[in-house]
């Protein structure tokens, strides 16, 4: 098997690992590797042959203890982290504050929560890491069983043995485990059966000790053609930004000018004087008429490059009005317009005053 380890073909990428529907196991305790197909093991090997790339950790069940809570429904991650803390604190010869608590998904009411020594949790991680394996999920070893019906299944390893049950998972020498299984049936796991539960168990583990601060972090890439779309569009921004600037530069400008040339117009009529007398002559005798008129007022006045001037009376009715047109064209005055209107309950009316 050593030779067909050697040869076969390994996932190098989460991508690789989905499109062959594949996924590498390594145990942590002697770092051997097992290649998990859709119906169980394809492939084995041991650690001087150990491919590199994203796989699921196994690691002791004597050093990841799993204890089997009721916790309350409806609790987000960091919650239940929490409340299992606080239901171990004494369950732990270690403080708590040194160890990783890890909660899983529920089981026969009951909910699986790991205790692992954080320093075990970064002394396997270094190791992956050197052996060039990324540990997508980390799982005790005891919980790779598919858990039976009823009673125990027991695997034989290395002197000890892991034993599960619907909401138990440990890992005991033989000897001692008859304390805990007590009148349970407790079945030795054929290796076949126990392999071909694997494919499910690392779909879902029961409990995955890569959360909290162990959790893992994705890794983002940009391919270049996002980075170019990025600077393209990085420019686009600068020159918008520039002509928004240019176009406001331009409408300023112009208002400038049109401003100028009408006080311009205003202020020296130049050589259009006797045409045109300007602004000031026209109101000079417009404001007369409306000051000698009683309860006429001036609302509006516009000033026209042809020396003439729109503007908006009130008053209180036509016979006033009448009054005010007579007094501004005895003044030198022409009046056009101004038939009274009713505007917010007063009489307006709108008028162009011009020299006669």
């Amino acid at each position: 098997m050593a030779a067909r380890a050697a040869t076969a073909k390994m996932p190098t990428s989460p991508t690789d690992e989905t499109a062959t529907g594949e996924r590498l196991l390594v145990f942590a305790d002697g770092w051997s590797w097992r290649r998990i197909g859709a119906t169980g093991v394809v492939a084995h090997g041991e650690a001087d042959a150990l491919p590199a790339g994203p796989a699921a950790l196994a690691v002791p069940g004597t050093a990841a203890t799993v204890h089997w809570l009721e916790l309350p429904d409806g609790l987000a991650p960091a919650q239940a982290a929490a409340a299992a803390r606080l239901m171990l604190a004494d369950a732990s010869a270690t403080p708590l504050t040194d160890m990783h608590v890890a909660v899983g998904r529920p089981e026969s009411r009951q909910t699986p929560v790991a205790l692992v020594p954080a320093a075990r949790m970064v002394e396997w991680l270094a190791e992956a890491e050197a052996r060039g394996v990324d540990p997508v999920t980390i799982v005790p070893e005891p919980l790779l069983i598919v858990p039976p019906e009823t009673g125990y299944l027991r695997r034989d390893h290395d002197g000890l043995a892991d034993f599960r049950a619907p909401a138990a998972a440990f890992t005991l020498e033989p000897d001692l485990a008859e304390a805990v299984t007590g009148d349970m049936p407790v079945v030795p796991l054929d290796p076949r059966r126990f392999a071909d539960g694997l494919p499910a168990v690392l779909a879902a583990p029961p409990v995955d000790l890569r959360q909290g601060a162990f959790a893992r972090r994705r890794q983002w890439k940009v391919d270049t053609g996002w980075k170019r779309r990025v600077v393209a569009l990085a420019a686009l921004l600068v020159i918008l930004t520039l002509a928004v600037q240019i176009l406001a530069i331009l409408r300023y400008t112009f208002a400038a000018n049109r401003l100028e040339t009408e006080l311009a117009t205003l202020e020296a009529p130049g050589q259009r004087r006797t045409a045109n007398p300007g602004f000031g002559p026209v109101a000079t005798r417009l404001f007369e008429a409306v000051r000698a008129t009683p309860n006429l007022e001036l609302a509006r006045i516009e000033y026209r490059s042809d020396g003439s001037l729109n503007a908006s009376v009130t008053m209180d009715n036509a016979a006033t009005f009448a009054a005010f047109r007579t007094r501004a064209e005895a003044s030198g005055l022409t009046v056009e317009g101004g038939e009274p209107t009713a505007a917010g309950g007063r009489p307006t009316a709108e008028l162009t005053v011009r020299p006669s």
